[in-house]
């Protein structure tokens, strides 16, 4: 056992402290200011991470958990415990230490979603039959009856969806457009009772479905509930804005990589850009031209030339990419990260190739959550 006083909050969600020998400790469910006492249960030359016992004088930015869940252990949220504001200082603090070295101007954290209620897509996991989200580091699942993070929508589809008793193994909600769709990897014999109550439209389970596979989930985005969407409608909007906002509008010849369902295409057309929009898996509804592959194989596919690229890869960036962007030198590039190290690492291979980091807008589209969202626009 040893005290220790946090001092800022990790990328992962995690208080960063450091002991009398400086050596940096992560403790989950902290604040900036608080004075802990922590159990080690992980000790390496230069970091160590902790279990908080207890909070000796919380700091000024600790607030209490509204969701009894949270306050047992739920690791869906990190950061509950921790005042609003003070999360979005956070935030900005961990886009502008991952891009310290780039001379680049960062915006403002832009608070983008509702505090609470703001989900309209999430995954559970069930266990004995009990439905809920896996304990803080750990494969422990935690009941949930209700989850104030959940669109009210959602909330009450969860509770039809608990009250039938689904089998073991994943389950995943996503709010469409006109209801709520469920998914269950599992063959579920009660799956298509569900259909009609609580706003529910849609099942699809792992032997069939009881409705169609695809739902349109905003004007002119389709998807099922296990694709990816972003998890609320307000956050995606913002983001849509902040992105158009870099790349400014057409017309101009466009490549857009990793672009999924096509999400953003949809704004691009709209702009008036002569989109080429690629990913491994063609959209259901596309509504621009589409190239599939991986982006690597995409960008040694394609010709050229184009006056905009615009990317948003998963949480481990674009390295493959890099190069072959860097060929097809675009005159601007607009890279769209939910990872800052990541994007920090792929920018400045870009900057040595001859672009220009120009701004950052960092996003706050999941609150009570260390997720961040950053939109960066580069010059060749």
């Amino acid at each position: 056992m040893i005290e220790l006083a946090i001092t800022a909050l990790a990328a992962g969600g995690d208080g960063v402290a450091r002991d009398d020998n400086g050596r940096v400790t992560f403790v989950p469910r902290t604040a900036v200011g608080d004075r802990v006492r922590v159990k080690l249960i992980k000790e390496t030359s230069s970091f160590a991470r902790a279990e908080l016992v207890d909070v000796i004088a919380p700091s000024p930015d600790r607030v209490a958990p509204p969701c009894e869940s949270f306050v047992a252990g739920c690791g869906g949220c990190q950061w509950q415990h921790v005042e609003r504001a003070a999360q979005l200082a956070a935030k900005h603090a961990i886009v502008t230490s991952a891009l310290r070295k780039l001379e680049i101007a960062i915006e403002p954290m832009l608070d983008a979603a509702p505090a609470y209620g703001w989900r309209r897509r999430a995954r559970f996991h069930v266990e004995d039959g009990k439905v809920g989200l896996y304990a803080l580091g750990s494969r422990r699942v935690i009941p949930l009856a209700h989850c104030p993070q959940l669109e009210p929508a959602l909330d009450a589809a969860l509770h039809a969806v608990i009250e039938a008793a689904p089998p073991d193994g994943e389950l995943a909600l996503l709010r469409a457009r006109h209801g709520v769709v469920v998914g269950s990897e599992r063959v579920w014999a009660g799956a298509g009772a569900l259909v009609g109550r609580a706003g529910i439209i849609g099942v699809v389970t792992g032997a069939a479905q009881h409705t169609p596979l695809v739902f349109e989930i905003e004007p002119g985005l389709f998807g099922g509930p296990w694709d990816f969407a972003q998890a609320g409608e307000a956050g995606n909007a913002a983001l849509i804005a902040t992105v158009g906002t870099a790349l400014g509008r057409g017309p101009g010849r466009l490549l857009e990589l990793y672009a999924g369902a096509g999400n953003f295409t949809r704004g691009f057309v709209a702009d008036g850009w002569d989109v080429l929009a690629s990913d491994i898996v063609a959209p259901e509804h596309p509504v621009s031209a589409v190239s599939v592959g991986t982006a690597a194989a995409v960008l040694a596919r394609v010709e050229g030339p184009f006056d905009a690229l615009v990317l948003d890869p998963p949480r481990t960036g674009a390295a493959e990419a890099i190069d072959g962007i860097v060929r097809h030198a675009p005159r601007s590039i607009v890279y769209i990260s939910c990872d800052p190290a990541t994007l920090a690492r792929d920018l400045t291979r870009l900057v040595a190739a001859g672009y220009r980091a120009e701004r950052a807008w960092p996003l706050d589209l999941m609150p009570q959550t260390a997720h961040i969202e950053v939109v960066v626009k580069l010059q060749r």
